[in-house]
């Protein structure tokens, strides 16, 4: 990043308000700072109260690269005298946090604030533009002020329960299924007698129990000695539970894998966390156990780092990205990859959120830092909350500074050899007759094409695709929670070793499949996607396509839920989404895999 850019970074709004704050319209001795109010605010004017709010709030203000410390200078003043404080710098991005009342914002900047509800969430946000005044021609944009939980973890729960661990050591030959309506320690390992005849797929499985570790590894095909020895992994997230280091070495001892050893993990709790938004803490512990128990199951002699974040807020979380890209040097405890297992609708940030987000990304390419990022769990979003009549894609993975991770269904046979695959899109029907439960799409990954980004030149010169924006994902891991993985977690205060997914799951796999090929080859790549281009169609990525497959599983009846045994199919288009031959919006070019992906990633040039 240019020495002369600059950022002045907000800290974290105090919490969801109820109300808005006007202020006076812009004039003649104003400039307009073009897309600093969302596409939706509008709309949300004439919907909403615009009442003066009591809280305060934050922004990221964003400098021209070419303004020179005089201007720079001038515009901190002016942001003093405007009643904006300004509280810590990040040196190496040349930035600043501000905050202050909403009031305060609101005649710094000439706008106005209305509490409105997108996405089922709750949001204040500016009705207009903001401006400045027409000298202080260093200011660029000003990020942040949409004051919303945006971001969730990309989780998603196995409809099975781990009754028969599979993290024992595996027949060495599949047997016949065994008729039982328990989950099955491997694919086909039992299958259920009340499977109906109106369905019939060449692959059948009771959903699964769980993969443990060394099935992740299987599942990537690595080989023994690529441990990620040397590698640092780092993990962004909301929150900070200290007892993930203990529940990992207590799950991985009894897993017989490799616990983490003393120093190996390493957490950085956020300074000042918002319990009261986001879910709370315990809506984003399994997220941490996961990420953390995916990464070292992949690459056990690899360093974890995680940094939690105060709240699932874009612009916390965009900094906390920054904390973590800044940590160290590339002698010295810096990471080779971070993994973001969250997102959002991409609709929901600004265009001054997405330069911002850039800006943070471009520093971690430049410091040879590639950024992992998953597609969500919504598929196209057709069916999401109040986005019923459109599609859209997830951020931050819709940016082309990150790799953006899709998912796949995964069974493996009892000697861990792939048995079946296919894109992770589930359409859901009845057990006992066939019928499809509506609206039929239950989960599945992400993908698309960006509204905002433009088509990058490594997606432009290896894809025939039509368009011309940004297209998600790149490449794909295992997703699917009923071929899912065993996480040891807090859940309502216990301890439970139970099945889990999403596109959570396939992030950190991807992310340390890359780490683990640039410790092997000594290479300092940051942005990863070119390197993944160049090894499209060949044997260090598996193509995904469709497969006629489905499981078959029962809840009980203590669940409450309306139908008890359901089927789960797999890769059915339930919405716009499915694999294909090459790359595809549900697993992009595929599955990382294997020596040959370990010793030609980065090779290509």
């Amino acid at each position: 990043m240019s020495a002369s850019t600059f950022l002045i970074v907000g800290v974290v709004c105090a919490g969801i308000l109820t109300a808005c704050a006007s202020a006076p319209s812009a004039s003649a001795d104003r400039h307009s700072l073009p897309d600093t109010a969302p596409d939706w605010a509008a709309s949300a004017a004439q919907n909403s109260d615009t009442a003066a709010p009591d809280g305060t709030t934050s922004a990221v203000v964003l400098f021209t690269e070419n303004a020179d410390a005089a201007s720079i200078s001038a515009a901190r003043t002016w942001l003093v005298t405007a009643g904006l404080n300004l509280g810590d710098q990040h040196d190496s991005v040349h930035s600043q946090s501000i905050s202050g009342s909403y009031n305060d914002f609101a005649q710094a900047f000439s706008t106005t604030f209305v509490t409105t509800d997108i996405h089922d969430r709750t949001a204040v946000v500016p009705t207009t533009d903001l401006s400045v005044p027409a000298d202080l021609t260093a200011i660029e944009t000003v990020a942040g002020l949409v004051s919303t939980d945006a971001m969730k973890p990309t989780l998603v729960d196995s409809s099975a329960t781990s009754t028969t661990t599979s993290t024992t050591a595996a027949p060495t030959a599949a047997p016949a299924p065994t008729t039982s309506d328990d989950c099955a320690a491997y694919w086909g390992q039992t299958l259920s007698s009340e499977w109906p005849e109106s369905v019939t797929v060449e692959h059948r499985s009771n959903a699964l129990c769980g993969y443990g570790p060394q099935q992740l590894r299987a599942i990537h095909q690595l080989p023994d000695d690529a441990t990620g020895a040397g590698a640092t992994i780092a993990i962004v997230g909301v929150f900070d539970d200290a007892t993930v280091e203990a529940n990992t070495n207590a799950y991985f001892t009894k897993a017989g894998a490799q616990p983490l050893r003393d120093g190996q993990y390493t957490h950085h709790a956020p300074a000042n966390p918002d319990n009261s938004r986001c879910g709370g803490p315990s809506s984003w512990t399994v997220e941490q156990h996961l990420d953390v128990q995916a990464v070292h199951a992949m690459a056990p002699d690899a360093n974890i780092v995680y940094w939690g974040s105060d709240t699932c807020e874009t612009q916390s979380l965009y900094l906390r990205l920054l904390d973590a890209v800044e940590n160290g040097t590339p002698e010295n405890g810096a990471p080779d990859v971070i993994s973001l297992s969250f997102g959002a609708p991409e609709e929901l940030d600004t265009n001054a959120d997405r330069t911002l987000l850039s800006r943070v990304l471009v520093e971690a390419a430049s410091r040879g830092i590639s950024v992992f990022a998953s597609t969500g769990n919504d598929g196209d979003y057709s069916q999401a909350g109040d986005h019923q009549d459109g599609t859209d894609v997830a951020s931050p993975a819709s940016s082309p500074y990150v790799t953006a991770v899709g998912g796949a269904s995964i069974g493996l046979d009892a000697d861990n050899t792939v048995a079946v695959e296919a894109g992770w899109e589930v359409q859901t029907r009845f057990a006992r007759n066939g019928a499809i439960i509506p609206p039929g799409f239950i989960y599945g990954a992400g993908g698309g094409e960006s509204a905002y980004y433009d088509r990058p030149s490594w997606q432009r010169d290896t894809l025939s695709q039509p368009g011309t924006k940004r297209l998600l994902p790149d490449v794909s891991s295992l997703a699917d929670p009923n071929t899912g993985f065993i996480v040891n977690a807090p859940s309502d205060g216990v301890v439970n070793e139970d099945a889990h997914g999403g596109t959570s799951l396939a992030t950190p796999m991807v992310a340390s499949m890359v780490a683990i090929a640039k410790a092997r080859n000594g290479s300092h790549i940051g942005l990863a996607t070119p390197s993944l281009y160049a090894l499209a169609g060949s044997s260090a990525i598996t193509d995904v396509q469709p497969a006629s497959a489905a499981t078959w599983f029962r809840r009980s009846p203590s669940t409450g839920a309306l139908w008890l045994e359901t089927l789960y199919m797999w890769d059915a288009k339930p919405q716009s989404l499915q694999s294909g031959l090459g790359w595809d919006r549900v697993t992009g070019l595929g599955i990382p895999r294997g020596t040959d992906f370990l010793d030609q990633f980065g090779a290509q040039k």
